[in-house]
């Protein structure tokens, strides 16, 4: 009984902290089954051991080493157009977030995954590849592109050892293409960048007529305890190998992808569902959530 109270307590408490650090936020009974309100409890020791503020942004005083990056990035733009040009970044129907490349809306060329080589990243990119490689709090890294008129909806990414950091490469320059974060609007400009903490609501926008591109990446954040932080990055490098994948090579595909395919199929269903009978689909859903955790709950007493 204590068991089932305890991740009870933890639950309801994990929904309250993702509600409050929130400005921008889901609805109550989408939170209640939202991957970021089960992440809470794995994240935790990420926000109290920060080195940087909580906050949805982050200065790049605390990473000095991403000033290479600005300093080239004229060099990087351009490898990115030609790969554009040659349609390298592309859509990809490998990875389990590739409900972002539905209707053609997002397209990529991934760079670096941890420690798991990507070969088609240094032979096709390889000046950016050099760059990237002097950079050793660098964790993931790809050329994004939003195509015109597209958007990516409100979203949490699950992890908090890392902050996403992008930088603009071919952009509208303007108001019609940008990132919210937390209900903040940033606009994409060539050679500015952002770096936000990507546990917070956001989404993207591109209401312009050209595409937009940015080097998209993830950098660890900087903790206190060291080993805490060593744990966080060993974890990340297992769990993205389940993710791998090549951008030319498609026999080069990890096992979670295909896990993944499954999963989108299942979203694809409940969205079926709510769109023909809400109220039936959120006492589904809620009904369903519940009898799992007490099903976790009594499995562990």
């Amino acid at each position: 009984m204590f068991i089932i109270i305890f991740a009870t307590v933890i639950y309801i408490l994990s929904i309250a902290f993702v509600r409050y650090r929130n400005i921008d936020k889901f609805s109550l009974v989408r939170q209640l089954s939202d991957f970021s309100t089960f992440m809470v409890p794995f994240n935790i020791p990420a926000y109290l051991l920060s080195k940087t503020p909580i906050q949805p942004f982050t200065d790049r005083q605390y990473f000095p080493e991403l000033q290479l990056l600005e300093d080239q990035w004229e060099v990087i733009r351009d490898e990115a157009r030609i790969l554009y040009a040659e349609g390298l970044i592309g859509v990809s129907d490998d990875l389990p977030g590739s409900s972002f490349y539905k209707n053609g809306r997002w397209k990529s060329f991934y760079l670096k995954s941890f420690e798991n080589d990507i070969p088609s990243a240094y032979e096709l990119a390889p000046k950016t590849m050099a760059l990237i490689d002097q950079i050793p709090s660098m964790n993931m890294a790809l050329f994004a592109a939003l195509m015109p008129g597209k958007e990516l909806k409100k979203h949490h990414d699950p992890f908090a050892f890392t902050f996403r950091y992008s930088l603009g490469l071919i952009t509208p320059n303007s108001d019609q293409s940008g990132l919210i974060v937390d209900g903040n609007n940033y606009h994409w400009k060539d050679g500015e960048s952002i770096i936000f903490d990507e546990t917070y609501m956001h989404s993207a926008y591109n209401h312009s007529d050209q595409v937009r591109i940015v080097l998209m990446t993830d950098i660890a954040r900087p903790l206190h305890i060291k080993t805490i932080q060593k744990i966080y990055y060993l974890f990340g490098r297992h769990f993205n190998r389940l993710f791998a994948i090549d951008n030319v090579d498609t026999r080069y595909s990890g096992i979670g992808n295909k896990i993944g395919k499954g999963v989108l199929a299942y979203s694809a269903m409940m969205k079926r569902f709510k769109a023909k009978n809400k109220p039936l689909y959120v006492f589904t859903k809620v009904s369903v959530t519940f009898s799992l955790l007490g099903l976790i709950a009594y499995n562990l007493v």
